[in-house]
């Protein structure tokens, strides 16, 4: 199974639907809190160019935020990339 790393906020609605889907798939996901580690998120923002969260990585690959990583699902593209498939 992949390695899925989200940086994200406790707060943020797109954080949330992102982490359901994830955890529909039955994926851990190791959540960066960008509010607890600014330093952390802030080398992803000078790596990726967005400051928004959720940001996710699936394998370390960058795939983006929750709209990103929703049509993928919706294309049949998230199972395989996760190796569910």
């Amino acid at each position: 199974m992949a390695h899925v790393t989200m940086y994200c906020t406790d707060n943020c609605p797109f954080c949330i639907n992102a982490e359901k889907l994830l955890l529909s798939k039955g994926v851990e996901i190791e959540k960066i809190d960008t509010d607890k580690e600014p330093e952390k998120f802030a080398q992803i923002i000078a790596q990726i160019g967005r400051d928004s969260v959720p940001q996710i990585f699936i394998d370390g690959k960058h795939i983006g935020g929750f709209d990103d990583l929703s049509e993928l699902d919706m294309d049949d593209e998230l199972e395989p990339m996760l190796g569910l498939l």
